[in-house]
């Protein structure tokens, strides 16, 4: 099991605020196995320590940009691939993708003609 994977036996998270909780504390659990301050974090990151502890916190500045920045420092860039869900087709646009229809061949019958007499 990742890092980033849930530990219990309940994988569902409900709504946005509890993933993104779920998510902030998972990322601090990585700080502290690494055994730095949020002050050491924040400077590996690029960010000021206000602006990491606001970040970690939930608060504050929580961007793409940033947590790219942080999963970086911490080697799991490959994980953020794992957070989007897969694609699927909505069937509006498998409808858009049909085959263009094509009018249909009018069959001309030859038609007998009375042959002129001579």
């Amino acid at each position: 099991m990742n890092s980033l994977q849930q530990p219990d036996s309940n994988p569902v998270v409900q709504g946005d605020r509890e993933a993104v909780r779920t998510m902030l504390d998972r990322l601090r659990q990585q700080r502290l196995k690494h055994n730095w301050s949020q002050a050491e974090m924040a400077r590996r990151a690029g960010l000021s320590r206000p602006a990491y502890q606001n970040f970690e916190n939930g608060y504050g500045n929580i961007t793409l940009s940033n947590l790219v920045k942080v999963l970086g420092v911490l080697g799991l860039t490959n994980n953020l691939a794992q957070m989007v869900p897969p694609l699927t087709e909505e069937p509006t646009l498998a409808s858009l993708a049909k085959p263009a229809r094509q009018r249909a061949h009018v069959r001309r019958v030859a038609t007998s003609k009375p042959e002129p007499s001579p």
